[in-house]
């Protein structure tokens, strides 16, 4: 029975050093799959906050570049606010302007552009200021035959030369249309814009 027992404990033994060395084993499969994973994890971490940062960033220079898109088209429209507020007030100021001289102004334009035979057109505004005999003034200065129209223009002022072949546009509207064409330029640096 002592040999029995001495085999059994020789078992026993090499079992627990064989448990043992498989615990040891595992605890250090273990601490290494740990390691590895943290290793992983802090890596997928950084990479989670470069995107969220990259994230961050393009979504500021968005905001960014859309709030400096938003600032010039307010100061966009600012200048242009600016700039049909002086026109207009050149078109308030010759409609304004008293008969004597818008009527020159006027007759300067049609002496310059008429064609004998043209047909004046005024607007329905200035059915007083330009009548018949003024008219006939101003087919004297021309040196032209012109008539004046019974059909009246739905414009603010001015007149329109009529004649089989075209119209020429004397009207206000169009007169400070061509003049701010040519002068927007200056105005703007008049403006200091």
């Amino acid at each position: 029975m002592v040999g029995k027992q001495k085999l059994i404990d020789e078992i026993l033994s090499s079992a627990k050093k064989t448990a043992a060395a498989m615990v040891e084993e595992a605890t250090a499969e273990q601490t290494e799959a740990l390691a590895a994973l943290r290793k992983e994890l802090d890596a997928a971490q950084a990479e989670s906050l470069a995107r969220s940062d990259k994230a961050a960033d393009d979504y500021y220079s968005g905001q960014v570049k859309l709030g400096d898109l938003e600032a010039g088209k307010a100061l966009l429209h600012a200048k242009q606010s600016c700039v049909a507020a002086v026109y207009d007030g050149v078109r308030d100021k010759i409609l304004r302007a008293p008969d004597a001289e818008y009527l020159a102004l006027l007759q300067k334009l049609v002496v310059e552009v008429c064609e004998d035979g043209d047909e004046i057109i005024a607007a329905k505004s200035d059915a007083k200021r330009v009548n018949a005999a003024w008219v006939k003034k101003v087919s004297a200065a021309a040196k032209k035959k012109l008539t004046l129209s019974k059909v009246q223009g739905d414009f603010s002022g001015g007149v329109i030369l009529r004649n089989p072949r075209y119209d020429r546009d004397l009207s206000v509207d169009e007169i400070v249309a061509e003049l701010k064409e040519r002068t927007v330029g200056d105005t703007l640096k008049a403006l200091g814009l």
